[in-house]
């Protein structure tokens, strides 16, 4: 990837987890979804032995970028955004998507969350008390 890609998506990730502008949120989170995917190795093109998977998948720390990472943690932003904002759809529906489209261990992280959020969604209904809504409980 070259650096100037690099720095677009490492902006837009940027602009995606401080925003508060659903839309502009939106746009952003589209550019990191175009962002190319990083291989894994159940999917290598190359027979990968079973004992360097287990080695691989007990690091530490994360020492490259990975946009899948970056593309979740900006739907997260989102999605609450879209919830404190009482956007209930859009967080409904980014939160779902995060569910669905992340069933890799490496994001589970974010997909508990994910699951978290919605049943606090599914458990509250919206009550109309003048001009305001509030949650009950």
């Amino acid at each position: 990837m070259a650096d100037q890609e690099f720095l677009g998506i490492w902006h837009a990730y940027n602009h995606c987890v401080d925003g508060s502008d659903i839309q502009l949120m939106q746009a952003n989170l589209s550019l990191l979804a175009s962002a190319p995917k990083p291989i894994s190795l159940d999917d290598s093109p190359i027979p990968v032995p079973n004992f360097l998977k287990k080695l691989s998948t007990v690091r530490g720390s994360r020492l490259a970028v990975d946009p899948r990472a970056m593309t979740v943690s900006c739907s997260i932003h989102l999605a609450e955004v879209a919830r404190l904002s009482s956007d209930w759809p859009t967080a409904l529906r980014t939160f779902q998507e995060i569910i669905k489209d992340y069933p890799e261990p490496q994001y589970a992280f974010y997909v508990s969350k994910a699951n978290q959020a919605l049943e606090q969604l599914t458990t509250a209904r919206p009550v109309s008390m003048s001009t305001q809504e509030v949650l009950v409980h």
